[in-house]
């Protein structure tokens, strides 16, 4: 199933969801506002996972996922339809060139 046919609203929904229950992901930047305040879309990341297309949300900060977030983002994407594919911690890459938020993927759960 191809990205276009979610639609962004889906997306908030499950923004709003996760950050219900504790769990921060970055949002969107509104670069008309000189404060250059977050939108209320989340900053959705794209990719390939085994094969089938999804997506990626990064969490609004460097600490690594509780145990018990790891389950509640679990749990929120299949009840709002998805399916998560992998929650990653914080990495640097080995020459300290770049660092990754952690973050986790999904899919549509089929």
């Amino acid at each position: 199933m191809a990205h276009r046919t979610v639609s962004k609203n889906r997306f908030k929904t499950l923004g709003k969801t996760l950050a219900k229950n504790g769990i921060g992901i970055k949002y969107m930047i509104d670069w008309s506002d000189p404060e250059r305040s977050n939108t209320d879309q989340p900053y959705l990341g794209s990719g390939k996972y085994n094969g089938i297309e999804g997506w990626y949300f990064t969490k609004s900060n460097n600490d690594n996922f509780t145990s018990k977030e790891k389950k509640i983002i679990k749990e929120t994407l299949l009840n709002k339809g998805f399916k998560c594919k992998s929650i990653d911690d914080y990495e640097i890459e080995w020459d300290n060139d770049r660092s990754y938020s952690p973050s986790f993927s999904f899919i549509l759960n089929k």
